[in-house]
């Protein structure tokens, strides 16, 4: 993947003929959002514990032990480089460390049971393990689920371990050992569209599930269907959720990313007509036809970008939105590409978007898909953050 200077690809996703569901918020994965003042609760009751800033507005954000000392707090990610601090608090980095690549998906989890969270670095569904915070080769791999997997973190045995999960829709295939192999255990929980968290919520070990939605979280203490056992509600709906045991005392519960008054938001018409152009040359080069740009769709394409700047997610809209979006301008829908990019320094180009498409199998079979006809592309930019949607279409007239 070729980016340019002051450009880091944080996260993209594809959506085929089947619903991808939500991403998972706080524990493991990368926070979403943007802002650098921080709100966290040591219980369940609605009120704010510790409040700080650290970092900066646009930082790629991770939750973690990195001590091993019992309490998570925070680590911001720039490019390869990864500044760990050891208290909820603001100030310097207690730590510093370069590792894998500039646009790699990060998890982060206690992968040996040393009571410390280290990265693993996700590239398709081929995971590369790391059991210090340290460069150099990864200590392990493995190979889990699919491509376009949403993927969880969790010790779902209370083990002391921390295993992957993957989503698919409100069906969860948890695994209880790095392997791969079939999943250990196969339970649904609440619907496709919610925002799942993952948390050990009552001190006993085990990782379970929750749903937030809007501001309000709802909790179970057992990997099970059936109602919330915990419910609160905690600042705005428009808050990014981190979940971590801020306290130490061995439950997790809440923290919240706020954005500052949030940044303008720009379309990018220039961009889109030349992420055309590039489709078209990567279609020519792979001899398949080019595709024909569908105007009418591209308000909807622009919408999406629009609300995922928003709400600082990068987050697939419902297949039904997508169908309906192509029926009404005279179109079959083929599918929804979506790419959040990092430009500081230069003017946005998307030849970053579409080098991080084509270095994902599943995107690339996107893009090159014959029986996609007709595309529309809208892209916005939020501060430093350029969000990309890529609508594919069949049959429009």
């Amino acid at each position: 993947m070729t980016l340019r200077r002051g450009t880091t690809i944080t996260v993209g996703t594809m959506l085929g003929l089947l619903l991808v569901a939500a991403p998972a918020a706080g524990k493991g994965g990368e926070v979403e959002g943007y802002g650098a003042r921080y709100y966290v609760t040591n219980n369940w009751s609605g009120g704010t514990h510790d409040s700080f800033t650290y970092g900066r507005n646009d930082d790629q954000v991770y939750v973690g032990n990195w001590n091993g000392r019992g309490a998570d707090t925070l680590a911001v990610r720039r490019g390869a480089t990864y500044h760990f601090k050891n208290s909820v608090s603001g100030g310097p980095a207690d730590s510093v460390v370069t590792y894998g690549r500039d646009g790699d998906v990060v998890l982060m989890g206690d992968w040996d049971g040393d009571g410390t969270d280290t990265p693993v670095v996700r590239r398709g569904a081929t995971y590369h393990i790391k059991n210090s915070l340290t460069g150099g080769a990864a200590d392990e791999v493995i190979t889990y689920g699919r491509a376009d997997d949403v993927v969880l973190v969790g010790d779902w045995d209370g083990d002391g371990t921390d295993t992957l999960a993957v989503r698919r829709g409100n069906t969860y295939h948890l695994k209880n050992s790095i392997s791969g192999g079939d999943a250990d255990r196969v339970l649904t929980y609440g619907r496709a569209e919610d925002d799942v968290i993952v948390g050990d919520w009552n001190g006993d070990g085990r990782d379970t599930l929750g749903v937030r939605r809007d501001n309000t979280f709802h909790v179970r203490n057992s990997l099970t269907g059936g109602p919330a056992q915990i419910v609160m509600t905690y600042g705005y709906a428009s808050d990014s959720v981190m979940v971590g045991d801020w306290d130490g005392n061995g439950t997790d519960t809440i923290g919240l990313r706020r954005s500052p008054t949030p940044p303008a938001v720009s379309n990018r018409d220039e961009y889109d007509a030349l992420m055309i152009e590039l489709i078209n040359e990567e279609r020519a080069a792979a001899g398949v036809p080019p595709v024909t740009e569908w105007q009418p769709l591209r308000e909807a394409a622009l919408s999406h970008s629009h609300w995922m700047a928003r709400e600082g997610k990068i987050e697939h809209a419902p297949w039904e939105t997508i169908s309906s979006d192509a029926a009404r301008v005279g179109c079959t829908a083929g599918g929804e590409h979506i790419v959040r990019t990092y430009q500081r320094d230069t003017a946005p180009h998307p030849q970053d978007a579409i080098d991080w498409y084509m270095n994902s199998e599943v995107h690339r079979a996107g893009i090159l898909n014959p029986n996609n006809t007709h595309v529309a592309v809208g892209t916005v930019k939020a501060g430093d953050l350029v969000y990309n949607t890529q609508r594919f279409a069949r049959g429009c007239s």
